[in-house]
């Protein structure tokens, strides 16, 4: 009986020693942390607590080919994403179409200057978000996708100030991609552009730290980023 005790003894220390970061992070640590469902990434930017017009601001290269236009494709999604994500008021963002009008109507050398339209659309942000990279492919059956978005963005006041990300830190980039995706052209770019709209607006208000990543994001090298 004894030897049967120290036996059962012995595993229990055993599976304690192996088990020790999680048993000790979890039992002496567990009725002061928060569960995962439960721990938010803070905003690294509060779009909510700002006032007045925002212009998203779409830059594709002529060298960057695609098969739509993907600046009405992304400003679309990032206007649907900022007002679901951070609650803005809808009526605090200006359309594509009002965007593409105030381009068209600058002189040629202004053309591509996100402040001047941001100005003469009486914006008092503009969010700048330029197309780095962009591929979509098919496959041999056509209605099969694989496809990859790379964008950089920053947030900016009408007087030119950059207020997101920090000043010390460039324009925050992030790469989407699709694998054998079921769909059209069109829908194969907007499940391209609503997943990098998220990879942008998530740093504008309190994102709950399970929804923060999702799948079509392309992961960072840095393993204690993921």
């Amino acid at each position: 009986m004894k030897k049967n005790i120290f036996i059962i003894l012995g595993i229990t220390i055993t599976t304690a020693f192996w088990t020790g970061c999680q048993t000790v992070g979890g039992m002496g640590g567990a009725m002061s942390s928060e569960m995962p469902s439960e721990k938010v990434i803070k905003a690294e930017f509060k779009l909510d607590e700002t006032e007045g017009k925002i212009v998203v601001f779409v830059i594709q290269s002529g060298w960057i080919r695609s098969p739509m236009d993907l600046r009405t494709a992304l400003t679309n999604s990032l206007n649907i994403a900022l007002v679901e994500k951070t609650e803005i008021e809808k009526d605090r963002l200006t359309e594509y179409a009002q965007v593409k009008e105030i381009r068209i109507a600058l002189p040629q050398d202004k053309r591509d200057d996100p402040f001047e339209t941001a100005l003469k659309a009486g914006a008092k942000y503009v969010l700048v978000i330029e197309v780095m990279d962009f591929d979509l492919s098919t496959f041999a059956e056509k209605n099969f996708y694989n496809g990859t978005m790379t964008t950089k963005s920053c947030l900016y006041d009408i007087e030119r100030k950059k207020l997101w990300p920090p000043a010390d830190a460039g324009c925050k980039e992030a790469t989407v991609i699709i694998e054998a995706e079921s769909g059209t052209m069109e829908s194969a770019v907007g499940k391209l552009s609503n997943a990098a709209a998220f990879c942008i607006t998530r740093y504008f208000y309190d994102c709950k730290a399970v929804r923060f990543r999702i799948a079509e994001e392309q992961k960072e090298l840095d393993p204690d980023k993921w």
